[in-house]
Protein backbone atom coordinates (compact mmCIF):
# COMPACT_ATOMS: atom_id res chain seq x y z
CA UNK A 1 0.00 0.00 0.00
CA UNK A 2 1.56 3.35 -1.29
CA UNK A 3 2.01 6.22 1.57
CA UNK A 4 -1.57 8.63 1.52
CA UNK A 5 -0.62 12.00 3.07
CA UNK A 6 -4.36 13.04 3.47
CA UNK A 7 -4.44 9.49 5.47
CA UNK A 8 -1.56 10.24 7.37
CA UNK A 9 -2.61 13.64 8.25
CA UNK A 10 -5.82 12.92 9.46
CA UNK A 11 -4.62 10.12 12.07
CA UNK A 12 -1.92 12.46 12.69
CA UNK A 13 -4.56 14.71 13.80
CA UNK A 14 -6.71 11.75 15.61
CA UNK A 15 -3.96 11.05 17.47
CA UNK A 16 -3.02 14.23 18.54
CA UNK A 17 -6.53 15.47 19.47
CA UNK A 18 -6.96 12.12 21.72
CA UNK A 19 -3.55 12.65 23.55
CA UNK A 20 -4.48 16.41 24.17
CA UNK A 21 -8.48 14.93 25.08
CA UNK A 22 -6.39 12.40 27.64
CA UNK A 23 -4.31 15.09 29.09
CA UNK A 24 -7.14 18.03 29.14
CA UNK A 25 -9.13 15.17 31.26
CA UNK A 26 -6.56 13.98 33.43
CA UNK A 27 -4.97 17.05 34.53
CA UNK A 28 -8.79 18.38 35.11
CA UNK A 29 -9.01 15.63 37.56
CA UNK A 30 -5.92 16.51 39.81
CA UNK A 31 -6.02 20.60 39.54
CA UNK A 32 -10.20 20.76 39.75
CA UNK A 33 -12.05 20.41 42.72
CA UNK A 34 -15.56 20.61 40.82
CA UNK A 35 -17.67 21.30 44.05
CA UNK A 36 -15.83 24.99 44.16
CA UNK A 37 -16.26 25.99 40.82
CA UNK A 38 -19.20 28.40 39.70
CA UNK A 39 -21.66 27.10 36.96
CA UNK A 40 -20.45 28.94 34.34
CA UNK A 41 -16.60 27.62 34.86
CA UNK A 42 -18.25 24.31 35.44
CA UNK A 43 -19.65 23.85 32.55
CA UNK A 44 -16.50 25.44 30.69
CA UNK A 45 -14.08 22.67 31.97
CA UNK A 46 -17.12 19.76 31.59
CA UNK A 47 -16.82 20.58 27.92
CA UNK A 48 -13.10 21.99 27.21
CA UNK A 49 -11.85 17.90 26.71
CA UNK A 50 -14.88 18.10 23.80
CA UNK A 51 -12.88 20.57 21.88
CA UNK A 52 -10.01 18.07 21.00
CA UNK A 53 -12.27 15.03 20.99
CA UNK A 54 -14.16 16.66 18.19
CA UNK A 55 -11.14 18.10 16.39
CA UNK A 56 -9.41 14.31 16.46
CA UNK A 57 -13.17 12.69 15.72
CA UNK A 58 -12.78 15.04 11.96
CA UNK A 59 -9.05 14.17 11.65
CA UNK A 60 -10.77 10.19 11.78
CA UNK A 61 -13.59 10.90 9.34
CA UNK A 62 -10.92 13.03 6.90
CA UNK A 63 -8.57 9.80 7.18
CA UNK A 64 -11.11 7.11 6.51
CA UNK A 65 -12.69 9.07 3.52
CA UNK A 66 -9.30 8.30 1.67
CA UNK A 67 -9.93 4.53 1.99
CA UNK A 68 -11.31 2.22 -1.04
CA UNK A 69 -15.53 1.62 -0.97
CA UNK A 70 -14.66 -1.79 0.33
CA UNK A 71 -12.76 -0.59 2.98
CA UNK A 72 -15.45 1.95 4.05
CA UNK A 73 -18.21 -0.25 4.18
CA UNK A 74 -16.08 -2.52 6.54
CA UNK A 75 -15.61 1.09 9.19
CA UNK A 76 -19.49 1.56 8.37
CA UNK A 77 -20.67 -2.00 9.29
CA UNK A 78 -18.04 -2.36 12.15
CA UNK A 79 -19.80 1.39 13.59
CA UNK A 80 -23.52 0.17 13.15
CA UNK A 81 -22.71 -3.30 14.62
CA UNK A 82 -20.71 -1.17 17.48
CA UNK A 83 -23.85 0.66 17.84
CA UNK A 84 -26.64 -1.81 17.88
CA UNK A 85 -24.07 -3.71 20.93
CA UNK A 86 -24.17 -0.51 22.66
CA UNK A 87 -27.73 0.34 22.62
CA UNK A 88 -29.12 -3.39 23.18
CA UNK A 89 -26.66 -3.10 26.53
CA UNK A 90 -27.42 -0.17 27.88
CA UNK A 91 -31.07 -1.44 27.82
CA UNK A 92 -30.81 -4.09 28.93
CA UNK A 93 -28.10 -2.94 31.87
CA UNK A 94 -31.24 -0.09 32.11
CA UNK A 95 -33.51 -2.75 32.72
CA UNK A 96 -31.37 -4.58 35.44
CA UNK A 97 -31.45 -1.29 37.45
CA UNK A 98 -34.60 -0.83 37.79
CA UNK A 99 -36.65 -4.24 37.86
CA UNK A 100 -33.24 -6.01 40.28
CA UNK A 101 -31.65 -2.91 41.48
CA UNK A 102 -28.02 -3.41 39.78
CA UNK A 103 -25.75 -0.80 40.76
CA UNK A 104 -26.00 2.57 38.23
CA UNK A 105 -23.44 2.56 35.97
CA UNK A 106 -21.98 6.50 35.20
CA UNK A 107 -22.38 7.69 30.80
CA UNK A 108 -18.85 7.42 31.67
CA UNK A 109 -18.87 3.18 30.44
CA UNK A 110 -20.83 3.91 27.26
CA UNK A 111 -17.95 5.47 25.18
CA UNK A 112 -15.23 3.08 26.06
CA UNK A 113 -17.76 0.33 25.39
CA UNK A 114 -18.55 1.90 21.95
CA UNK A 115 -15.16 2.09 21.35
CA UNK A 116 -14.26 -1.64 22.21
CA UNK A 117 -17.45 -3.27 20.24
CA UNK A 118 -15.90 -1.52 17.20
CA UNK A 119 -12.36 -2.70 18.02
CA UNK A 120 -13.60 -5.99 17.84
CA UNK A 121 -15.83 -5.50 15.06
CA UNK A 122 -13.44 -4.60 12.64
CA UNK A 123 -11.68 -7.54 12.53
CA UNK A 124 -14.45 -9.95 12.02
CA UNK A 125 -16.36 -7.51 9.22
CA UNK A 126 -13.07 -7.77 7.30
CA UNK A 127 -12.80 -11.23 7.62
CA UNK A 128 -16.05 -11.35 5.87
CA UNK A 129 -14.80 -9.64 2.96
CA UNK A 130 -11.10 -11.77 2.69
Amino acid sequence: MTPHPQRNKGWRQFALGMVLYALIVVLEGFWLEPETLSPALGVLFALLPMVPAVWAMLGWLEAVRTYDELQRRIFSEAGLLALGLSAAASFSYGFLEVYLGAPRLSMFVVWPFIAASYALALPLLGRRYR
